[in-house]
């Protein structure tokens, strides 16, 4: 993921909101061959659990 991207939180909401098509295309990162899902969750400003989270039961690594 190259995409450059920085959010400005202005308010007291401290909580983001993911739209299902932000996390369709993060998780979809991390099915690309050679991807991870730390680096992939580093750029979203993310940790690595929420993304896993999102995953909804997807299968991540090797051989499964």
């Amino acid at each position: 993921m190259t995409n450059e991207r920085i959010e400005i939180i202005t308010s007291v909401q401290r909580r983001r909101r993911w739209s299902s098509v932000e996390k369709e295309r993060l998780v979809a990162a991390t099915l690309e061959p050679g991807a991870s899902v730390s680096a992939i969750a580093r750029e979203a400003g993310i940790h690595a659990s929420q993304l896993y989270g999102m995953g909804g039961g997807v299968s991540y690594g090797r051989g499964r």
